[in-house]
């Protein structure tokens, strides 16, 4: 197979982009994500400003865009070359690499759990690469996973989590698309699973199908711990509400 055209390649993701000049957010194999100015093309390449500390030559970046009419796609840059521009800014000439169409799924039915998972970083803005946090899942589906851990993630983070489901060890790679705090002092990771073998999901697919639907608070495990906790105030409230007339 014929390797693809520069030029090719960099109209399509002229296609892909939004009108330039943009801003678009991408991730970096350096780890973590961040905003990504393109100003203008120029003899087949982006001329693009970017984080001085984050940009380096030969940096491969994915910019991951969604459309309501178009649906999604994956655009892949490598930065060529780089020059100051200022002391939080560099100009950057970059090329395009790839673009691939995303299968936009809709959203699967998920299940709750509390199983204990590893995550593995692959990028991250807080840990570096290859550290593992210890995390406890709280529902999972074939096409996204949610998990509880100690700190805040960044929208962008990328990671392999790993766990046991029904006896059978599974593996994902996920990407965080949302933290927020949780009860006990926990945070809440939503993720959408960007690679899973076939193996893995038929794992979760046969999880899935064997589970009952359950109520809306099964189905949303936040939701009942918040109950839970606004519960155990009010008779907390209630109690000293209580001595305080005896």
């Amino acid at each position: 197979m014929s390797k693809p055209d520069p030029e090719e390649l960099l109209t399509l993701a002229l296609g892909v982009l939004p009108p330039l000049p943009c801003k678009v957010d991408v991730l970096s194999e350096d780890g973590g994500s961040f905003a990504l100015a393109v100003s203008h093309t120029e003899e087949g390449v982006l001329h693009t400003f970017g984080p001085r500390d984050r940009m380096r030559k030969d940096l491969h970046l994915l910019a991951r865009i969604t459309d309501e009419s178009r649906g999604g796609y994956e655009v892949e840059f490598e930065v060529l070359e780089t020059f100051f521009h200022s002391g939080s800014e560099t100009l950057a000439h970059v090329g395009v690499s790839g673009v691939r169409r995303r299968k936009m799924r809709r959203t699967a039915a998920r299940i709750q759990t509390a199983e204990p998972a590893t995550a593995t970083v692959i990028f991250c803005r807080s840990h570096p690469r290859d550290t593992e946090l210890e995390v406890r899942l709280a529902d999972v589906s074939a096409t996204g996973v949610a998990f509880t851990c100690a700190m805040p993630l960044d929208e962008g983070d990328m990671f392999l989590v790993r766990t046991r489901l029904s006896g059978e060890p599974v593996q994902m790679e996920a990407r965080v698309i949302r933290c927020y705090p949780a009860p006990y002092d926990r945070f809440r990771v939503g993720c959408e699973i960007t690679e899973l073998d076939e193996h893995d999901r038929r794992v979760l697919t046969g999880l899935v199908q064997e589970t009952p639907a359950g109520s809306i608070e099964q189905r949303n495990p936040e939701a009942r711990e918040r109950r839970k906790a606004v519960r155990s105030e009010a008779a907390g409230l209630g109690s000293r509400l209580r001595d305080s007339d005896q």
